[in-house]
Parts: C-alpha cells; sequence; structure tokens
C-alpha cells in the first residue's frame, strides 16, 4: 500500500517565484489563472485546490499580489488557499438558477481585481497551441464570456496574450520540474492507479460484465483523473466510451485504463487462456514483446 505523502510547501511560498519571474521574463504585468473542474491544473498548482462544479480565476501582479475570483460555492475555500490573496465574488461562475445578481457587472469586478488597461495580461489556460500557422499569442482556451469581461475590464488598448507557456512550456515552464516532496506526493495516484489495474486484470474472465471489471478500476474514494476504461470485444459500439453490461467472451479484445492525480495506468490484452488462441499476427507481436498478450483465468 502506498500512503498519500502532502505537499509540504505551497506554491507560493516555493515555487510561485518560478512563475513570477516567467512573469517578468515574459514582459507580463497581470497573469489571470483560468479553473474548472477538469482544466485546473495551473490554478491548484498556485491555490492548492480546484474549483469544484464552477469556474475560477486567479489574478496574480508581478508584485506578488494575488486575487482569487470565485463562484458562490467555492468562497469558503479562499481561507485556504496556498497563500494569503484578496477573494472577489463572482456568481457567474456559479451552477446554474443560482442567483447572479451582484448589481455590477463581471467586468467591474475584474477591474477591483487589478485588471487594468496599463497593463499586458496573460491569460493562462491549460493547453499549449503550437501550430506554425496560427497566432498563438491570440489564441485562448478560456470560457468566451470570460475574454470578453476581460477585455472589457482593460479597454480597447488592452494587450492580451496567452501565457500558458508560463507553467508547462516545455523549456522553461514553473511547473515542468517537480521536487522531492511533490514526485512522493504524486506517486500515490501513480501507485493507485497501477494496483487498480493489476486488479482488474487478475479478475478478467469470460461470462463477467464490463461493469464488473470496471468497478475495480475505482480506488480508496479518489477523484478519476481519466475516463476509466473497461471494454471488451469491438469497442465504441453507440459511441458508449463507459463501462456497460456487455459481456466478456473468450477471444475478445480488451482494453483497461484508470488515472488518479500522479499517474494513468493503461493495458490492452486478448481473452485467451494461452498464446495458442492467439491469432498468428498476434502471437509474433507478443513474441516480439517477450510477453503474452493475454489474461489468463
Amino acid at each position: 500500500m502506498c500512503l498519500p505523502l502532502r505537499l509540504t510547501t505551497t506554491r507560493c511560498g516555493c515555487a510561485s517565484p518560478g512563475v513570477l519571474a516567467n512573469m517578468r521574463q515574459s514582459g507580463v504585468d497581470t497573469l489571470i489563472v483560468y479553473a474548472d473542474k477538469e482544466h485546473g491544473g495551473n490554478f491548484e498548482y498556485l491555490t492548492g485546490f480546484i474549483p469544484r462544479f464552477e469556474e475560477a480565476l486567479l489574478v496574480l501582479h508581478r508584485d506578488g499580489e494575488a486575487v482569487l475570483v470565485l463562484g458562490n460555492e467555492n468562497l469558503k475555500l479562499a481561507g485556504h488557499a496556498g497563500w494569503k490573496t484578496g477573494v472577489i465574488h463572482a456568481p457567474w461562475f456559479s451552477l446554474p438558477n443560482q442567483s447572479m445578481e451582484t448589481g455590477k457587472t463581471l467586468a467591474q469586478r475584474l477591474q477591483e481585481a487589478g485588471v487594468a488597461a496599463e497593463n499586458r495580461i496573460g491569460l493562462a489556460g491549460w493547453k499549449l497551441f503550437t501550430g506554425a500557422a496560427d497566432d498563438r499569442a491570440q489564441m485562448f482556451d478560456l470560457p468566451a464570456f470570460i475574454v470578453d469581461a476581460i477585455r472589457q475590464a482593460a479597454g480597447p488598448q488592452a494587450r492580451l496574450t496567452n501565457a500558458t507557456g508560463i507553467f508547462i512550456d516545455p523549456a522553461s515552464g514553473a511547473r515542468v520540474t517537480n521536487n522531492a516532496n511533490e514526485l512522493a506526493h504524486y506517486e500515490y495516484g501513480a501507485n493507485l492507479a497501477s494496483t487498480a489495474i493489476l486488479t482488474a486484470l487478475n479478475a478478467v474472465a469470460p461470462g463477467k460484465t464490463e461493469k464488473q471489471i470496471g468497478a475495480l478500476l475505482a480506488a480508496e474514494g479518489q477523484p478519476n483523473s481519466v475516463v476509466m476504461i473497461a471494454a471488451t470485444g469491438e469497442r465504441f459500439a453507440w459511441a458508449n466510451l463507459y463501462p456497460g453490461d456487455k459481456v466478456i467472451q473468450r477471444g475478445d479484445k480488451f482494453s483497461l485504463t484508470t488515472g488518479f492525480k500522479g499517474g494513468l495506468s493503461s493495458r490492452a490484452a486478448y481473452v485467451v487462456a494461452d498464446e495458442s488462441e492467439l491469432a498468428p499476427r498476434w502471437l509474433i507481436i507478443s513474441r516480439s514483446w517477450r510477453s503474452p498478450i493475454s489474461t489468463r483465468w
């Protein structure tokens, strides 16, 4: 069993200087970091949490001053962030059918967070755009209503630029190097994933369903970082991505994937008793890998 190890330092106190240094190097005066549940890695790197159910922003100025912009259900987390920040309520980030009345616009709220016309503003989403034909500095993977509000807050002379590379540029991104504590912290998720895959592989047998095997891909109540796969036979019937009631048959192709924060594991197999049941081309591949492509039961 691998026990979870908490991060002993916050990104503000330890690695945030790397973010601030990259801001200065890029000429960014104000960095606006976007987050939602599926795209919260850069935000979490600095704050220690991701916004459940909602969108969120971290407005970070080059002097280190920071303001969290949060919806209804994440306001309570501001006091538990990685370091002391200001906080601004943005109910537009909340779930539908909750009150969004504030008497101010989102642009006005962002001005309160320090978004100003004289600043060069970097927007950090979650992916690097790499197309050589694109104007990558002007491609933003934030919701349009947020980008529009930022432009309104900063005015027509605003200089917006894609700044996701501050975090994840392969050469200089602040997040591309982990310290020993971080490696140990993320090993927990990697171990959960590999252990779950092994448990599921050992359980595969004709007559069981995808759901029965898929249930073994969960681990210790931790959230998955990927859509788990437990698929037998032909994949994507009816465009379905999730384990279903399909029964495992002898000779089926079988795929397994699960992941947690820190690691993802994936395996593919044929449900056969031994190599003699493999088609000739798969037998050749099996022997070239020096490992049978089979699940024994």
